[in-house]
C-alpha cells in the first residue's frame, strides 16, 4: 500500500511540475519590435565546432646510441616515458612491479648500428622523456643509463585535423658513458 502511495505522489507530482514548467515556456506578452532607426547591423553567424574526446600527437624519434669511443653500441633498451611519471636516470617511481611490465611493453632496443625507432600516440606535448638503459649487463660494455628531455626537431601539423594534433619528429645523437 505505502508503494502504491508513494508511486501516486511521484507521479502527480511529475505531473504538476511538468504542466507548470510547460506553461512558462511561453508567454502572450508581445515584446516591442526596435525602431527603424535602433536595429543592430545583422552579422552572420560563425559556425561552431563540438568535439567530443582527447586531442592526441603522433611521436616518432629515430636516434643512435654510441659509447664513448663514438661506437655504436646495440642491445640498448630505449623508453618513451608516460607523461608523469616521476623518474632519474636509475630509479622510477610508483609501483615497481607495473613499472617493469610498462618498461616491458613499451620498450625498443637498438640494432647492431646502435639505431633505434620509438612510435606512439599521446596527448600533446612540447617535449617528451626517453630513458636510456643498459640491462644486459656486461656483454656489449658497461654503461651508465641516461634520462633525456628531448623536444621536438619539428612538428608536422600538416594532418592534424580536429583531435589528431599532428606528428611530433626527432633525432637523437646519445653518447653513453662506460660505468
Amino acid at each position: 500500500m505505502k508503494v502504491k502511495y508513494l508511486k501516486l505522489k511521484n507521479w502527480l507530482l511529475v505531473t504538476v511540475m511538468g504542466a507548470l514548467g510547460l506553461s512558462a515556456c511561453h508567454c502572450g506578452k508581445k515584446v516591442a519590435e526596435p525602431k527603424e532607426e535602433e536595429t543592430p547591423a545583422v552579422r552572420p553567424r560563425e559556425e561552431m565546432r563540438l568535439m567530443y574526446g582527447v586531442p592526441t600527437m603522433d611521436f616518432h624519434i629515430r636516434g643512435q646510441v654510441r659509447d664513448s669511443a663514438g661506437k655504436p653500441v646495440k642491445n640498448i633498451r630505449v623508453n618513451l616515458l608516460e607523461r608523469g611519471l616521476e623518474a632519474t636516470a636509475d630509479t622510477i617511481y610508483g609501483d615497481q612491479e607495473n613499472i617493469r611490465k610498462y618498461l616491458e611493453s613499451n620498450e625498443v632496443r637498438t640494432d647492431k648500428e646502435g639505431r633505434f625507432e620509438l612510435r606512439a600516440s599521446d596527448l600533446p606535448q612540447e617535449q617528451v622523456r626517453i630513458l636510456v638503459r643498459d640491462a644486459d649487463g656486461k656483454s656489449n660494455g658497461h654503461f651508465s643509463n641516461q634520462l633525456l628531455d628531448v623536444k621536438a626537431d619539428h612538428v608536422d601539423r600538416s594532418q592534424a585535423q580536429g583531435m589528431y594534433q599532428g606528428t611530433f619528429n626527432a633525432n637523437l645523437e646519445v653518447n653513453l658513458e662506460n660505468k
